[in-house]
């Protein structure tokens, strides 16, 4: 359970900032909602197909920034997810990405891995915000009331929930296979209305579902084929429609679970569960301004599976759309959407598959690369310039996301420095042909990068956490076997929707350059609060109502 130590401190870290701009009416209810893995064009791809009050409520009725993008380098889930609420960018809040390395305990890091925690609800690792340097609005929002608001976050994964929710959320739920869990860093047990929803099962109900097409495949044609050759065949999914959801056998094994978060059919549950939260808690109804955090995970698992050119992303794309509208015609009748200000956004994009964009043009730039290359063309150019290791067994200790991490082992046993052999390495790595640049962590630390690239890089680095050398894919380049993935600093994955309506918001399309920080300051302003520690962004002021 959070202790009360922690408590106080991030209290008396939260009072000291600098006071709201002015005070305003307030909302009874924030609605802040992360559509993982959603490229902006999506909404003017698929737009003649959205109903009336889903993303056009949005559209028609709020404030949509046409160019909103993530100003970071290493889109990851993780990183995008902990700029949402805090504003700030990972050199600030710490979560570099979803993994790294920590060198002195030679041990795979996760992103709200904590051991001195345990999951509440089923069998699974400690989960919480401790690597979380930031404050969010959430934490400012409860500070500012005697912590009578209440700060809630869901999502099919873990480290979105945690890291939107913050430091002090009175809850953060996610997925271990059926079931909504939480961490013993927010509470002891589940809420009786939690156990009571997990015992009635609901995702049961979807073994051996058949997930069709929601409109007739005609209309499918602006995404091409439906069976493309890269496109992943996984958990007993084919790669074209119709897909049955049962996993790798007939019968039910822990693989229909795999299959099912794959599925527009984790959505359904995890706006149920919502729904839930807000009638069960009373959200919006109870004389003070409550936060909804609401992540969507089951579209970044299926861009992964399909790419975004695929049938698959348009059909999850409008089945988000329509529970969108139900979600918010819900929140109308329960709390009236004149008392809600509703934010929806998304933590990254995806990149292209290579191999369809080389259908168009075969002498087109663009692959797939595989990062256990970094790391041997790391350890030939260091044996190379320093000599073979006789005790140290590697020069490289970890490889991911593009980080590179420098045995300390090695760099003794040959007494250099860390940035003679970061020099060394980063000089074979850009000679990679999928390689666009490379920065040492030397580089980095020195704030010797000045262009636009490298400030991105800048944004994502961490000192205590970031790689001795992290490497930059060219554009149409990505590090994975099959189907699709993110992690680049490029406008397919940066651009993203960044959407308001509701209470306070001026409805307009709004076409200057903006960026995702500037959601915490802005939603900060609105609702009189101590903008978060380390926000880099800037209130959008042209949305706000006088």
């Amino acid at each position: 359970m959070l202790s009360r130590c922690v408590v106080g401190a991030l209290l008396l870290l939260c009072i000291s900032g600098p006071a709201a701009i002015m005070a305003r009416p307030q909302p009874k209810l924030v609605v802040v909602i992360s559509i993982d893995q959603f490229r902006y064009d999506y909404l003017t791809r698929f737009e003649k197909h959205f109903v009336a009050r889903g993303f056009n409520l949005f559209l028609k009725e709020g404030a949509n920034f046409v160019c909103a993008r993530h100003g970071h380098a290493l889109n990851k889930t993780a990183a995008g997810h902990a700029v949402i609420m805090s504003g700030a960018y990972a050199n600030h809040h710490g979560i570099i990405s979803n993994d790294w390395y920590d060198v002195e305990g030679q041990s795979e890091v996760y992103c709200v891995g904590d051991l001195t925690v345990h999951t509440i609800g089923a069998e699974g690792e400690g989960r919480s915000p401790k690597n979380l340097m930031a404050t969010t609005v959430g934490d400012h929002l409860r500070e500012s009331n005697a912590g009578q608001s209440k700060v809630i976050a869901v999502s099919n994964k873990d480290r979105a929930a945690v890291l939107m929710g913050g430091k002090l959320a009175n809850a953060a739920y996610w997925m271990i296979d059926s079931a909504f869990v939480t961490s013993s860093y927010y509470m002891a047990d589940l809420p009786e209305w939690v156990k009571q929803y997990n015992r009635t099962n609901p995702v049961l109900a979807y073994f051996d579902k058949s997930w069709e097409r929601l409109l007739p495949e005609a209309e499918y044609a602006v995404q091409g084929v439906d069976d493309f050759h890269a496109e992943e065949t996984a958990n007993g999914m084919d790669r074209a429609f119709p897909h049955r959801i049962r996993g790798m056998r007939k019968r039910l094994t822990s693989s229909f679970f795999r299959a099912f978060d794959c599925s527009p059919f984790a959505s359904e549950v995890l706006v149920d569960f919502a729904r839930q939260g807000i009638v069960h808690e009373q959200l919006g109804q109870r004389g003070v301004t409550d936060l909804l955090c609401l992540s969507f995970s089951a579209n970044d698992r299926i861009g992964h599976a399909f790419g975004p050119n695929s049938h698959e992303v348009m059909d999850v794309t409008l089945r988000t759309d329509r529970l969108l509208e139900q979600f918010f015609a819900f929140l109308d009748e329960k709390i009236g959407l004149q008392n809600c200000t509703i934010i929806l956004t998304s933590d990254h994009g995806v990149a292209p598959l290579p191999e369809l964009l080389r259908a168009h043009n075969p002498s087109l730039e663009a692959g797939r690369v595989d990062e256990s290359e970094f790391a041997r063309t790391a350890e030939q150019a260091l044996e190379k310039e320093f000599g073979k290791l006789k005790k140290a067994r590697r020069w490289i200790s970890y490889t991911d996301d593009g980080m590179l991490y420098l045995n300390p082992s090695a760099l003794e046993e040959k007494a250099i420095a860390a940035a003679t052999a970061e020099h060394t390495v980063d000089l074979a790595l850009e000679a990679l042909p999928a390689v666009y640049a490379s920065f040492t962590h030397s580089q980095l630390a020195a704030n010797r990068s000045s262009d636009e690239l490298g400030t991105k890089m800048l944004r994502s680095f961490f000192a205590e956490r970031s790689g001795n050398v992290s490497v930059i894919l060219k554009p149409w380049f990505i590090d994975a076997p099959d189907g699709a993935t993110h992690g680049q600093p490029w406008n397919y994955d940066a651009h993203v929707p960044l959407l308001w309506f509701g209470a306070g918001i001026k409805p307009d399309t709004y076409y200057e350059a903006v960026s995702i920080v500037d959601i915490a300051p802005t939603l900060a302003a609105m609702l009189g609060i101590s903008r978060p520690s380390g926000s880099h962004g800037r209130i959008l002021s042209e949305i706000l109502r006088d």
